[in-house]
């Protein structure tokens, strides 16, 4: 990849920032066979020093003074050429920057910026800052503080100075020659990891070790018990603290003897796995049914034509979709090639990871949030390395650096958490994994017992094609589905608080647990209450930081806010009039708890939410003893739902089915349906029936009915026709813009200025600038403009798009202020 004598060498370099365009670089001559589409590099952007990524080599560019690459990060390309056009495929429909998307591909903190730092260069600072105290406190406030730590950040000085001008008082001092502003360039937040053991070194046998060791006995007795444990050790590898440990020794002791030549010490490289505790039990053999025999067949058949193809695999819950995804999986690995599994956050239990480790072993390797950095980033590196072919995790694992990909899965491809909401790229994995698909030529298998509208759509129009499993494995019967109206429960005497168990639901519990059945109840609330009201005044508490009320918890006895975290302590009178006629409205899991354990005494019971699994494998622990039957019931939020099959679970308790059956949100039905279709799921396998209790207060509404009935096809219909009237997707593609600032007045008339600039087209509808449904959180007031594409007229959004990026560029160049928070999603998973 050599050049030529007087050719000039030159590489397009995207950076992560919300920019779509490429930047050009020179390159050094000694780079020249480094500098390769995939690897990082680190470049001038700016005043600073940014790690980018290569996308392409040239020799021409219409741009004169090009700067020049710095630095080369990687050896060899992180990215395969299908990874990085699906990157830039993601940049292009979601609206984002290509390089935003590759930061997103690879694992957090190996990322290098450079950083300003300031460094003080007065020779006696001390009575540098006495003398600018009179006419400049700011100055001696600067001049104080880099006294006692320098250098120091920029950042780090910033955060720590008290209220005033700051960077005017910089100036002038870096003006006067004071202070000096450099470049450094901070470590990665995440390597590789090294230990150092102690071993005997081979040019002594066990006879001279052994002299050592009576040598040692008379002058350094600690010596030569470490040098004795060490010898009889049998294999067994010591850390010199451990070694230490072990003889009731200090350091000082180990490192004699390292030191005299009796040990030697060994520096490795040691692998962090979140699961290297977990054992493994070999997978029994299982035969096929029918269905699943022609499901697979179908599979196997894509797979073997070397095309891009999408299956939707739609079986009802227990009817053995996992099975169908191992047996593919076998299929593909058989072939030289890899696999994907991408499963929702809360399905990747240890469930799931022990299922498919117990049948491919180290070839799997896991990916997800609960991971220290450093073991997802000893994860993604042994995976671009080659040494694992199949990859389970969450939306995040549809960029794994595996090769030859020939299957991706996902796993209960309906949930909303495929869409990420928070952050750019703001894709779905989902439909990601269908582009990459095409551009590995791969299989795609979207498995689900409530496929999304959008997903069973594509199976109506051939775009995808159709699996199903319409019966549980064994035959074992669906789950019998009651509908508890809420409206008619008889008020308990004596309290005002809403009735949480209704008749029918406690005479179920009594039920199960006379036969030492177990339960599931299931609440997509979690605290105790979610209003804090007086009733004398009509006082309400919200967040100080969000339009949203405060929800009690009743450990600490404290208001919390779900958005943000803020929490107070919960007053016994109301803070506006000072009453005490205070009541506290809503039902959480907490609430939901101390009623179970006020009905049900001695019963022991689990509660499984945010805020009983924030520790390390705690998630995993809890469902450990609830397989285990050390607990009865098990009370949770839709981490319950998903992904869990425990045999003697014989009854779901749904508390209330209304918590999103309500929102303003043009999904709430179907995401309704799914959530109690699926939960409902838990109950009953082989010879045991399940039941399933919903509570609601609009039994009648027709996401429950056809929920109670396990009724997919006539709910599909009625929401299609729902859909069809009001043009949302799949009928259209919506993209949301949303305008977030501290002060509601400038958000709202940047809102208004982006809206004027939209060039108006037939082809599809602006909705707002409005208020969004969640005005304000974390002190940000928000606005958003709705944006509806139907597609018959602009099939793939082009018109749309094209719209949306020219006002877009219209906008950055009149408002160059920072005070507006400018974010587009494109089908958002939701529009609150």
């Amino acid at each position: 990849m050599g050049k030529s004598e007087n050719e000039i060498l030159l590489a397009d370099v995207v950076f992560p920032v919300p920019v779509q365009h490429a930047y050009t670089y020179l390159v050094p001559e000694k780079f020249n066979d480094d500098v390769v589409p995939g690897v990082r590099v680190l470049a001038p952007f700016g005043p600073r020093k940014v790690t980018g990524f290569v996308i392409g080599r040239k020799d021409k560019s219409d741009y004169p003074d090009l700067k020049a690459i710095e630095e080369v990060l990687d050896p060899v390309p992180l990215f395969t050429p299908e990874v990085l056009e699906l990157a830039r495929w993601i940049a292009d429909y979601y609206l984002c920057g290509w390089g935003e998307v590759l930061k997103a591909a690879l694992p957090a903190g190996i990322h290098l910026n450079s950083e300003r730092v300031l460094r003080l260069v007065h020779e006696n600072p001390i009575e540098l800052a006495e003398s600018l105290k009179s006419r400049s406190p700011r100055q001696a406030e600067i001049i104080g503080r880099l006294a006692l730590n320098n250098p120091m950040t920029l950042n780090k000085l910033k955060n720590q100075m008290s209220v005033g001008s700051f960077y005017s008082s910089l100036k002038k001092l870096r003006q006067e020659g004071y202070v000096r502003v450099e470049l450094s360039l901070p470590r990665a937040k995440v390597g590789k990891k090294y230990e150092t053991i102690i071993k005997i070194p081979e040019k002594y046998t066990h006879d001279e070790m052994e002299s050592f060791i009576l040598d040692l006995e008379g002058k350094a007795p600690k010596q030569a018990k470490s040098l004795e444990i060490l010898l009889r050790a049998n294999n067994r590898e010591f850390t010199r603290m451990g070694l230490a440990k072990q003889a009731g020794t200090n350091l000082s002791s180990v490192n004699s003897l390292v030191d005299k030549g009796y040990i030697e010490l060994e520096t490795r490289e040691i692998f962090r796995d979140y699961y290297n505790q977990a054992k493994y039990e070999l997978p029994k053999k299982l035969f096929l049914n029918t269905d699943q025999q022609n499901a697979l067949n179908k599979i196997k058949a894509g797979l073997d034509v070397h095309e891009a193809a999408t299956f939707l695999l739609h079986g009802v819950t227990g009817s053995g979709k996992t099975q169908v995804y191992i047996e593919a999986i076998y299929h593909v690995i058989s072939k030289g090639q890899t696999a994907i599994v991408l499963v929702p956050e809360i399905a990747l239990t240890p469930q799931m990871v022990s299922r498919f480790r117990a049948h491919f072993g180290d070839l799997v390797a896991v990916f997800h949030s609960r991971m220290s950095p450093g073991e997802r980033y000893d994860s993604w590196r042994q995976t671009w390395e080659g040494k694992h072919k199949i990859v389970i995790g969450p939306r995040s694992a549809i960029f794994a650096p595996l090769k030859k990909v020939g299957l991706i899965v996902i796993d209960e491809e309906h949930e909303p958490s495929f869409k990420q909401s928070d952050l750019t790229p703001r894709y779905n994995a989902r439909d990601v994994a269908v582009v990459r698909a095409i551009l590995e030529k791969a299989v795609v298998v979207l498995g689900s017992a409530t496929p999304s509208v959008e997903s069973y759509f594509n199976t109506q129009i051939e775009k995808y094609r159709l699996l199903e499993l319409p019966k549980r494995i064994d035959d074992v019967p669906m789950p019998k589905v009651e509908l508890v109206d809420m409206k008619r429960e008889p008020k308990i005497i004596g309290r005002k608080s809403p009735v949480i168990f209704s008749r029918l639901l406690r005479q179920k519990i009594d039920e199960k647990l006379s036969l030492g059945e177990q339960i599931i109840l299931f609440l997509n609330r979690r605290g105790f209450a979610t209003l804090f009201k007086c009733k004398d005044c009509g006082y309400t508490a919200k967040c100080d930081h969000c339009d949203i009320t405060l929800t009690y918890h009743i450990k600490g006895h404290i208001l919390k806010c779900h958005y943000c975290g803020y929490t107070r302590r919960a007053p016994d009178r109301c803070p506006e009039c000072g009453g005490t006629d205070v009541m506290f409205r809503g039902v959480g899991t907490q609430r939901v708890e101390e009623e179970l354990n006020e009905l049900y005494p001695g019963v022991k019971a689990i509660r499984m939410d945010l805020d009983t699994t924030r520790g390390r494998m705690a998630h995993d622990r809890l469902l450990d003893k609830f397989g285990s039957g050390e607990y009865q019931v098990l009370l949770g939020t839709q981490m319950v739902a998903k992904g869990l099959d425990f045999p003697n679970v014989t009854l779901v308790g749904v508390i209330s089915a209304d918590t999103e059956l309500f929102l303003p949100d043009f999904r709430a039905a179907e995401r309704t349906f799914q959530l109690i279709t699926q939960v409902a799921g838990r109950a009953g396998r082989k010879d045991k029936t399940g039941e399933v209790i919903v509570q609601s207060y609009d039994p009648g509404h027709y996401s429950l009915k056809y929920a109670r009935n396990h009724n997919f096809q006539d709910f599909f219909r009625s929401e299609l026709f729902d859909r069809h009237g009001q043009v949302y997707p799949p009928y259209s593609r919506i993209i949301n813009i949303l305008f977030r600032g501290k002060e509601e007045a400038v958000v709202r008339k940047a809102a208004e200025n982006f809206a004027q600039m939209v060039k108006k087209d037939p082809c599809f509808e602006m909705l707002g600038p409005v208020p969004s449904t969640l005005s304000k959180i974390q002190n940000f007031y928000r606005w958003h403009i709705l944006f509806k594409s139907v597609k018959k007229s602009d099939s793939g959004s082009r018109i749309l798009k094209n719209s949306i990026r020219e006002s877009l560029a219209e906008y950055k160049k009149k408002h160059k202020s920072k005070n507006v928070t400018l974010t587009i999603d494109v089908d958002p998973g939701s529009i609150l």
